[in-house]
């Protein structure tokens, strides 16, 4: 019993300290000085089968308020079977570029790769085609790099609000994992980075980039970031602006969720950083340990004091991270839940990192295996 209540209290600990590093990482990044830069940027979107979104998506690009000639955007199709590539011929702007992914080539990572090598901007801008933006979004990510010493930033991405527990729970995970990216950032010790948000140097992508190394389908945004934290240590900055913020959509079934995370999941068996698989190892023992704490009290309710105490301890360190971030994303409304999440969380992670490692996934069209 000694050794069970140690565990439990280790864990516990180690799960607290880390949540305390991420908030004072939080607070440690200021907001931006909005310093006047304009180099030139270069914005890429890779894209498959988004015909409900090409509209939309010009529409917010022309509106960006940045000098013409220094900005382009790039949108590379990736061999959609839908109007996606008619849309985007249809689509009128002097400095919009459209390019077509040959047969025999395809894949997110694929896509980015090509648009860069065809950019002319210094900085390389990238989001996905399912993704709103303020009209200076642009120019505070490109502001960013007015320091030289900065290779990468990392853009904080949310969720537009939508009514219902599910789509509530979906969007507080969404924004602790931005949160705590953002956090790790601030400690010097980047793990991960949001690729609907997020730019970097040219030269530094076509330095450290690996992709075509890569086995595993998505990760674009983490691998890179953990390419260039190995090169570059301190060089990572993220943007704590509010018009920095991109908005996408969650997921509209429990299904497309898992799906979503099980992709999400798999990309952590190529981890090679250090920091990032400590935390993924933390984040399941964690949760590993609560759900047994959760499965004893069906056996004997002495075990509700630990219960009471483990998740106490989650909770409150929780709290004291997302509090800041739910206030910078203007999701104050999430706090209600929370204290039901940490046990939705700590059964839906096990669940989903056990599928990952077993079942194939779906990403836009295609299935793919671990």
């Amino acid at each position: 019993m000694l050794f069970f209540i140690t565990i439990i209290v280790f864990i516990a600990m180690l799960y607290g300290f880390q949540i305390l590093k991420y908030r004072i990482g939080w607070d440690k990044i200021k907001p931006l000085n909005r310093q006047v830069y304009t180099p030139k940027v270069s914005v890429v979107i890779a894209m498959r089968n988004e015909e409900s979104e090409i509209i939309r998506l010009i529409k917010d690009l022309k509106k960006q308020i940045y000098p013409t000639d220094k900005l382009e955007f790039i949108l590379v199709n990736d061999h959609s079977s839908d109007a996606t590539w008619e849309l985007l011929q249809q689509s009128t702007m002097d400095n919009l570029r459209i390019v077509n992914m040959p047969d025999g080539e395809f894949g997110k990572k694929n896509a980015i790769k090509k648009a860069v090598a065809l950019s002319v901007g210094e900085i390389i801008l990238a989001t996905d085609a399912d993704c709103s933006f303020s009209a200076t979004w642009v120019q505070i990510m490109a502001s960013c790099f007015s320091n030289s010493s900065i290779k990468l930033v990392s853009g904080p991405v949310g969720f537009y609000k939508q009514k219902g527990v599910f789509q509530s729970l979906q969007a507080l995970e969404f924004t602790s994992l931005i949160g705590s990216g953002a956090g790790a950032i601030g400690m010097d010790s980047a793990i991960f980075c949001n690729g609907a948000n997020m730019a970097y140097r040219k030269d530094v992508f076509l330095e450290v980039n690996n992709f075509e190394n890569d086995t595993v389908v998505s990760g674009d945004d983490v691998f890179l970031l953990h390419n260039v934290k190995e090169k570059y240590p301190k060089a990572i900055a993220f943007a704590k602006d509010e018009n920095a913020i991109v908005i996408t959509e969650g997921t509209q079934s429990i299904k497309a969720f898992i799906n979503q995370r099980k992709r999400w999941t798999a990309k952590s068996s190529g981890y090679k950083d250090c920091a990032s698989i400590y935390t993924s190892f933390l984040v399941l023992v964690t949760n590993l340990i609560g759900l047994f704490l959760v499965g004893l009290l069906f056996f004997d309710l002495h075990y509700l004091y630990y219960f009471i105490f483990y998740f106490g301890i989650k909770f409150l360190a929780d709290l004291f991270l997302l509090y800041p971030v739910l206030r910078f994303f203007k999701r104050k409304d999430l706090i209600k839940w929370i204290l039901p999440f940490e046990l939705f969380y700590s059964f839906y992670i096990v669940l989903t990192v056990a599928l990952s490692f077993t079942k194939s996934f779906e990403w836009k069209g295609r299935t793919h295996k671990k």
